[in-house]
């Protein structure tokens, strides 16, 4: 009878660390940390940088890639992720297709998690060089350098992308 009462004691201990450990989780760390930014963490003093820059609404920006620039009103961050594809056609000749280049960008708002963007230059296709968002429009205007016949391809760390950030 002992015997049989040490199991049910043992039966009943295992029982309770099982519940418990399914429990644990829920009380400790139930909520996610959020990824929103605040208008207080994109208004600290930040000073430039190599990765970033400070820039004006409508003015041209020229940032490399994991380059950031952070705009002076202070409600917006823009960082360049990647050259998603560059099928431009070599400066050096004369094709039938220009191609095009797309751009992945990183944008941060105030009070809003970060949106990933890609941007497109192809000839007589604007509306693909344009993002439009939250009262603000982001335009790709220019990426260099153009692709010549002679080198294989170019290297992430040599392109210059330009945009321009407006109000809308």
């Amino acid at each position: 009878m002992t015997k049989l009462k040490g199991l049910a004691l043992v039966s009943g201990f295992i029982k309770l660390i099982i519940i418990c450990s399914l429990i644990q989780p829920m009380i400790v760390g139930c909520t996610q940390p959020t990824e929103n930014v605040s208008k207080a963490d994109l208004n600290q003093e930040i000073q430039p940088t190599e990765n970033l820059v400070k820039a004006d609404l409508n003015q041209e920006i020229k940032l490399h890639i994991d380059q950031m620039a952070l705009m002076e009103s202070k409600t917006m961050q823009v960082k360049v992720l990647d050259i998603v594809e560059d099928s431009r056609c070599p400066a050096d000749v004369v094709c039938v297709q220009p191609g095009q280049v797309t751009i992945a960008f990183e944008v941060v708002k105030e009070n809003s998690k970060p949106e990933e963007v890609e941007l497109t230059l192809r000839a007589a296709q604007d509306n693909l060089a344009v993002k439009n968002f939250d009262g603000y429009s982001m335009t790709l205007k220019n990426v260099e350098p153009l692709p010549m016949t002679n080198q294989e391809k170019i290297i992430q760390s040599d392109y210059i992308v330009t945009i321009v950030v407006s109000k809308s």
